[in-house]
């Protein structure tokens, strides 16, 4: 109780003739007066109260459709140059603006933001430089070491440099090593990438890893590929480049390749014999044919693929599962880049 009573706050305690008045005035206005304390609250029939879980349903669907673009919008827009946000292990925070490089030492994390669509994080002994941001474009060059990038965005968004080699996000989840002679390798959790180098676009996804050098990009690998078959992959890959295999050593590689692919190695066998078309003309054409499900063997898309023509390729890489444009199936990679690794 306060030392001296107020009809402020004790409504039995006496008032000044002021306040006496006020009251007076104000009277009319209330809820006795106008006969509300007395009302029965009114209750909808059950069958009304039951029919209004539709409509909050359907309002919160169109509040969705109305700020869900705008909400996306947010995302994907950044301003020109603007830094992203760095930091460590040891919360401190810093910024990361075109120009700057983040180096990382032993035992040393670095967690950064790229502009509103997710994050990288940068692995001890790497060194990685922003080389521009703005709206629609972000790219990065990692000079060595690991990072691993969670970006849910439009292909393009975002990329990586590592000097020729440019790792293309088509919306995704994926791991890249460099080392310091610029070779590497990519691994795609979620999703797909594409890698630009020496003029060869090579498309990788989900499962998948890729191995490169500084003059070309390797075939896919699935994850759980056998290291002899990706080994045996590699040469055949590297010496019809280079036309240094002779005919037996040629014969003896797809042999053995034969002997090692599975069904799930679809994608590594489409996109060999799409890098080297005349292999075709042998027995990987009808393997591929299995691995994609029993594609139709036609001798006339046969003889058009061995001559190189385009379209009769992308009608067999018309039927892998999920095209890798389709980047808005991964939106989990989105979520989870702002709640962190």
């Amino acid at each position: 109780m306060p030392e001296h009573d107020d009809s402020l706050w004790n409504p039995q305690a006496a008032g000044d003739a002021e306040l006496a008045r006020i009251e007076l005035q104000l009277r009319r206005y209330s809820a006795q007066a106008r006969g509300l304390a007395e009302a029965t609250p009114v209750r909808l029939p059950t069958r009304m109260r039951r029919r209004r879980w539709p409509l909050a349903v359907a309002a919160a669907l169109l509040a969705c459709a109305v700020l869900g673009p705008v909400l996306h919008a947010y995302r994907l827009h950044w301003q020109d140059g603007a830094a992203w946000s760095v930091r460590g292990a040891d919360s401190v925070r810093e910024a990361l603006a075109p120009g700057g490089t983040l180096r990382t030492g032993a035992g040393q994390r670095l967690e950064v933001s790229i502009a509103r669509i997710g994050a990288l994080w940068l692995s001890p002994d790497s060194q990685l430089a922003m080389l521009r941001t703005a709206p629609g474009g972000h790219r990065v060059r990692l000079d060595h070491g690991h990072l691993r990038a969670r970006v849910w965005a439009p292909p393009g968004y975002f990329g990586v440099n590592s000097g020729q080699a440019e790792v293309i996000d088509l919306g995704c989840d994926f791991d890249l090593w460099v080392e310091d002679d610029r070779s590497g390798r990519v691994a795609v959790r979620s999703g797909w990438i594409v890698m630009r180098l020496a003029g060869v676009e090579q498309t990788v996804p989900a499962g998948h890893v890729l191995h490169f050098d500084a003059t070309r990009p390797g075939i896919p690998l699935r994850d759980e590929a056998p290291a002899p078959l990706g080994e045996v992959i590699g040469k055949l890959d590297a010496g019809l480049a280079s036309g240094a295999l002779t005919p037996a050593e040629r014969g003896d590689l797809v042999a053995a390749i034969l002997a090692g692919a599975e069904d799930a190695d679809a994608f590594t066998l489409l996109s060999l014999l799409t890098r080297h078309p005349d292999l075709a003309a042998g027995p990987l054409y009808p393997r591929l044919a299995q691995a994609l499900g029993g594609a139709q063997i036609e001798p006339a898309h046969r003889q058009r693929w061995v001559e190189g023509d385009a379209e009769a390729m992308h009608a067999w890489w018309r039927k892998l599962p999920v095209p890798p444009k389709q980047w808005w199936r991964y939106w989990r990679d989105g979520f989870d880049a702002w709640i962190g690794e």
